[in-house]
């Protein structure tokens, strides 16, 4: 798609009218992502849409005309395909002391809702990666982010949670969420990040 990533959820509906075929893509609301109509013979881009709730007529795509549906509407119509289809992944951060393995009392206090998520998808699939900020050298950074993922799961794993379905990683101060430079403390890159699939 010319360097565009759909990551939100997608419907494309198939009409058939007096012989012809209409194409229609409807983006649900609240998701996230970018779809890119493409004319069929030239691959070019005609449009563009990443707002949630948007619905589009292919036809009508380079004119730019689109329209909005809301989530009660969308629910009725697309129903028998909603049922079919995977949930949507849910992320939950998780924030840390300084130069600790412990989680903030905020943090902690959401844990629970993160084994809600898990116990509410059969087959669940989890992805735990621990985060570290700038202070520390790096091979330590790596070694304590990934204590940091092994202690949420150890505390997932006192709930209940089956082992088998979580991958753990330690990405250390690779993945900044905010951009700082070397040996600086920051409450938000000290972080664990969980992945509900």
């Amino acid at each position: 798609m010319k360097g565009r990533i759909a990551t939100g959820l997608a419907l494309v509906t198939l009409a058939l009218l007096s012989g012809c075929a209409s194409s229609r893509i409807t983006m649900a609301p609240g998701e996230n992502g970018q779809v890119a109509v493409l004319d069929p013979k030239t691959e070019a881009e005609t449009a563009v849409f990443d707002k949630g709730g948007t619905v589009v007529d292919v036809a009508g795509a380079k004119a730019g005309k689109a329209s909005t549906i809301d989530q009660a509407v969308f629910d009725q119509r697309h129903a028998s395909v909603m049922s079919v289809l995977p949930r949507t992944p849910r992320a939950f951060t998780l924030y840390f002391k300084e130069n600790s393995t412990d989680p903030t009392a905020e943090s902690e206090a959401e844990m629970p809702a993160i084994f809600d998520e898990i116990k509410a998808r059969p087959g669940a699939d989890i992805q735990v990666t621990g985060h570290t900020d700038t202070v520390g050298a790096m091979p330590l950074n790596d070694a304590f982010s990934l204590r940091r993922a092994a202690e949420i799961t150890s505390f997932l794993f006192t709930l209940g949670l089956d082992k088998a379905i979580v991958r753990l990683s330690g990405r250390g101060e690779r993945e900044l969420k905010e951009q700082t430079p070397d040996e600086t403390p920051s409450p938000a890159n000290r972080r664990v990040e969980v992945i509900v699939r």
